[in-house]
């Protein structure tokens, strides 16, 4: 059984998996699965992520989380219930 809460996260593939870095090579992770279960919307997936993250760039300053994060429960997942940011603007 895959759990997709600890894809991504082993520390044979990923040097220091536990943080979370923009830069890292994408390539091998399992976000949108492989072979033939492959995601037929990955490619556009992509590109929205890309213009989103792109125009909050231009934007924003800096995200600053600013109250405690709280974790959803799942079994397979990792998630947050709530996320409380502010965004400063550039």
């Amino acid at each position: 059984m895959l759990f997709l809460g600890s894809a991504n996260r082993d520390p044979r593939k990923w040097s220091d998996p536990e943080r979370f870095d923009v830069t890292r090579r994408a390539a091998g992770h399992v976000a949108f699965g492989a072979g033939i279960h492959l995601c037929v919307g990955q490619m556009l997936a992509r590109l929205e992520t890309e213009m989103i993250v792109a125009a909050l760039a231009a934007r924003v300053e800096r995200i600053d989380i600013v109250g405690e994060p709280r974790r959803k429960v799942s079994n397979s997942l990792r998630q947050f219930a709530s996320l409380p940011i502010e965004l400063k603007p550039a």
